[in-house]
């Protein structure tokens, strides 16, 4: 069965098996998958099957872009083709088993005979919260989901159907599907008629959130953290204590460990979840700009300031602000954010005038920031202000049991329209032995790196990569044929392996195509996409 899959900027947020033969994209809400999004037209394309092929058709007048084509009225699509729906919205084509849509659905429900093992679903359950509680819901069989009470899960919501949604299992996947609701099932942000839930996947109904959790003995997973490591679940235990205050909270740990993730969870578990959560990273922003970015500023502040503009502060009116790597922000803003913390105040900049705000503050630092007062790069005042409830979340090298239950997940959820690879034992050897210095994102981006480098269906040892240290110096090795990733996307990472392999081929794109593991028209594609050079063979 073909499959699209759905992506804002980097991120894959929604999986769709398609089991009709025509997929109306746009902003309207009388498209199968509606974009919530204002730079997206109200009725941008749709994905057509005919005569065996797959098409994306346009709907706007203004052409449809394939990879990087330029604008038809119609294209054909092959595996792998990357559909443009606006400036940061596109969609991936994953072709399976050479069948018409409808002809695996029809086909299994004709059969009565027992499912192989491998198309069992993968157990999940819901997390969602009804007023002050969070519950969890397993998967199995049906699940009809509204405000009726002849639901078997009911939602005190009133933006919510009487019969909303149902979830059901297909073809070894978990289905959720629109019943005709007045405001919508949206899953990744998306409103949809039918979708598949995936672990990890954030699903909205009326204004009910869950979050789509594996199940898994003696595992814990919260508001998308998988461990099943003692010290990490004395770090939950605070969470869940810490959440129900206001509380400033610092989360201690190096880059990878997953502050961020901490910081939402925090948010999610307290009884300001229903506003929003509003993340800055201190480090990525410009000193001339953090102080704009944080506290707003009004028109004519300074050059370029065309209007008024509401800070991160401002936005998180209600909820949560996370300064991310606070310790990176310049001695004069510790200053500003210290009244803000004494205060509850801001001052937008280029006003004299202070506005109240009413958030909570999580804060978040890979230094020790004990060190940084005592070389006077940080103030120990606004140290004093932060460190009210410290978290440090401990290293992947320290909680080795958590590895095996990462790997696992990884490779599920980062293979999108495919069966994920096995791994040999010398690369599962490999990867147990590796010290992970780039905690839980290092071993993330190693799995999806091995994911696109592999053949077959196994994961072997030479396909496990890691990037060199910062320190390290070359041992003779060919510093070209190296793969830096730390911090790359899955694009860039894509683009250096074509261009090693096509180096390592001589330039020739057959063997190229099949040491990827790649379909020859795929590469081409990706080749100008990405604007690669090799010799045809």
């Amino acid at each position: 069965m073909a499959e699209l899959l759905f992506h804002h900027g980097n991120d894959a947020l929604l999986r769709l098996p398609i089991d009709s033969d025509r997929v109306r994209i746009g902003r309207g809400p009388e498209n199968d998958v509606l974009i919530p999004d204002d730079q997206v037209s109200r009725d941008v394309l749709a994905i057509v099957y005919r005569e065996g092929t797959w098409y994306a058709v346009d709907r706007t007048g203004e052409g449809v872009r394939v990879d990087a084509s330029a604008p038809t009225p119609e294209h054909p699509l092959t595996d792998g083709a990357r559909i443009h729906i606006g400036p940061d919205w596109w969609v991936t084509l994953h072709l399976g088993a050479p069948t018409a849509p409808g002809e695996t659905r029809r086909a299994s429900m004709g059969q009565t005979r027992a499912r192989p093992l491998e198309q069992r679903p993968v157990p999940l359950r819901l997390r969602y919260r009804v007023g002050g509680d969070v519950r969890t819901r397993r998967l199995e069989g049906t699940i009809s989901i509204g405000a009726d009470p002849a639901n078997a899960l009911t939602l005190p919501d009133s933006y919510v159907s009487a019969f909303h949604a149902r979830i059901y299992e297909r073809d070894g996947q978990w289905w959720i599907e629109d019943q005709g609701s007045t405001n919508g099932t949206f899953v990744g942000g998306l409103q949809v008629r039918s979708a598949v839930l995936l672990p990890g996947a954030e699903l909205r109904i009326g204004e009910t959130e869950f979050l789509v959790e594996e199940e898994g003995a003696g595992e814990e997973a919260v508001f998308g953290i998988l461990t099943q490591d003692p010290q990490m679940r004395l770090v939950l235990d605070q969470v869940r204590r810490v959440a129900q205050s206001d509380a400033t909270v610092t989360i201690f740990g190096e880059s990878g460990t997953g502050k961020e993730l901490f910081a939402r969870a925090i948010h999610e578990a307290s009884p300001r979840h229903r506003k929003p959560f509003i993340p800055v990273n201190c480090a990525a922003i410009s000193k001339e700009l953090i102080e704009s970015e944080l506290f707003g500023h009004v028109r004519g502040a300074f050059t370029g300031a065309a209007s008024d503009r509401k800070g991160a502060f401002e936005e998180a009116e209600g909820g949560t602000i996370f300064l991310d790597e606070v310790g990176e922000l310049p001695l004069d803003l510790q200053a500003k954010l210290l009244r803000v913390l004494e205060s509850r105040e801001i001052r937008r900049v280029g006003s004299s005038r202070p506005l109240s705000v009413d958030v909570r503050i999580v804060a978040a630092t890979n230094r020790n920031l004990h060190k940084e007062v005592r070389a006077g790069r940080f103030r120990d005042d606004l140290f004093y202000r932060l460190f009210v409830v410290p978290l440090t979340l401990p290293p992947l090298r320290s909680r080795k049991g958590d590895i095996d239950l990462l790997i696992r997940h990884f490779l599920e959820t980062r293979s999108p329209g495919r069966t994920p690879p096995k791994l040999s034992p010398e690369a599962h050897e490999k990867l147990l032995a590796h010290n992970w210095p780039g905690n839980v994102r290092e071993l993330k981006n190693t799995i999806e790196r091995a994911i696109l480098l592999h053949r077959g269906d196994t994961i072997e040892a030479k396909d496990i990569t890691f990037p060199l240290p910062p320190a390290a110096t070359s041992t003779g090795g060919d510093e070209d044929d190296v793969i830096h990733a730390l911090g790359k996307t899955m694009a860039e990472i894509e683009r250096e392996a074509i261009r090693i392999h096509l180096r390592a081929n001589k330039g020739n794109r057959r063997l190229t195509s099949e040491t990827l593991g790649m379909a020859r028209s795929t590469l081409q594609t990706r080749i100008k996409t990405y604007g690669l050079d090799g010799d045809r063979d």
